[in-house]
């Protein structure tokens, strides 16, 4: 939720997402043979995951939320996707125990003195003959050549695109350590996509930090840099494959 003055912007998929969140680990709970770990946190967490995947709507009036609402409650593919993501959202946190996970201790961040907190970066693959998002393919961050290390292992890179994520790729890498602070840099990534379907693929930006030395707040501790749509070209006898299909 955001504020400007007397005005409130709100996003409703957070309320719905968080929702089923609540709902899959009742069930879970209740099943006798729970599959989930379902503390605060691990939903939270699950709650994100679902957030950064599916599509926003925002209002900022009691009359655009019932809209919204209504719009909402017809739309049962959302709906269903939506689920479907709150298990692998899940999933996914289950499979990292951690000391903050359902205890009482204190995570204790193991970063220490100044250093560079990088964004978030997110971005969506495009199929460019038929204009469709990607599915099924493995994107990578790298810096010179190498995988970039991500914050925690809940983070992939490769990232895996499925049929839920509708091609979007979504990367967040550790903190790198500084000399000192105030100290500017400019990181230079690339993120690859090698796959038989389409031809080799690297695009190529740079992300400029300051370094600090007190840890940010999680929410603003790199902020998100959302990366233009890119478009892949299918390789050789993937391309005739689509282009026969699109004239039968």
């Amino acid at each position: 939720m955001a504020t400007h003055k007397s005005l409130v912007i709100h996003n409703l998929m957070e309320e719905a997402v968080l929702r089923i969140v609540d709902d899959v680990c009742e069930d879970d709970e209740a099943s006798g043979n729970p599959r989930y770990s379902t503390s605060v946190e691990c939903r939270m967490d699950a709650a994100c995951f679902v957030l950064n995947r599916i599509p926003q709507r925002y209002v900022s009036s009691q009359r655009g939320q019932a809209h919204t609402e209504l719009e909402l409650a017809q739309d049962p593919q959302l709906f269903v996707d939506m689920v479907t993501l709150v298990h692998e959202g899940l999933r996914r946190v289950s499979a990292v125990r951690r000391s903050f996970y359902g205890g009482e201790n204190t995570y204790v961040r193991s970063v220490r003195g100044p250093h560079f907190y990088l964004p978030t970066i997110k971005g969506r693959l495009f199929n460019g003959t038929t204009f469709e998002l990607i599915t099924d393919v493995e994107v990578q961050l790298l810096q010179d050549g190498q995988p970039v290390a991500m914050i925690d292992s809940r983070w992939q890179n490769p990232y895996p695109i499925v049929v839920n994520t509708a091609g979007t790729y979504l990367f967040w890498p550790e903190p790198v350590a500084a000399d000192g602070e105030g100290i500017d840099r400019s990181f230079e990534y690339e993120v690859r996509v090698e796959s038989v379907r389409y031809e080799p693929f690297r695009h190529f930006f740079a992300v400029p930090r300051t370094s600090v030395d007190q840890i940010p707040d999680a929410l603003e501790m790199g902020g998100e840099r959302r990366l233009p749509d890119l478009y892949l070209v299918p390789a050789s006898g993937e391309r005739l494959s689509q282009n026969r299909s699109l004239t039968i």
